[in-house]
């Protein structure tokens, strides 16, 4: 698989799972606990703590079977554990801090299939 379309299928998987723990945070609200992009769930997706990556990749199945518009059959695109964390990294980055840009601003320059 190309790279580029490998890229944009981990991004475009990661941004759902992003928005569904949003939509989950808005719909039960957070006031006596962290938002999930302040919690254990973002520290284990960020790679802090003591999950190997073997834990994290559970998780995200965890995640994507719970997940409206995923099809996930235990492998991001072109197998690539280490593209599809990045970007749950940078969305957890832009949610944490309000200047960092969101993903998808910064992305708003690549075309369709993920090229620079």
């Amino acid at each position: 698989m190309d790279a580029g379309i490998a890229d944009t299928l981990n991004r475009h998987v990661v941004q759902l799972i992003t928005r569904q723990l949003d939509a989950v945070d808005a719909e039960l609200g957070y006031s006596l606990i962290a938002p999930w992009h302040r919690s254990p769930i973002a520290d284990t997706l960020m790679g802090d703590g003591p999950a190997d990556n073997a834990d994290r990749a559970w998780f995200v199945g965890h995640l994507a079977a719970r997940t409206p518009g995923i099809d996930f059959d235990g492998q991001p695109a072109d197998c690539d554990w280490d593209n599809l964390f990045s970007h749950f990294r940078a969305e957890i980055t832009a949610r944490r801090d309000p200047q960092t840009p969101s993903v998808r601003e910064a992305d708003s320059g690549r075309d369709s299939v993920g090229s620079r």
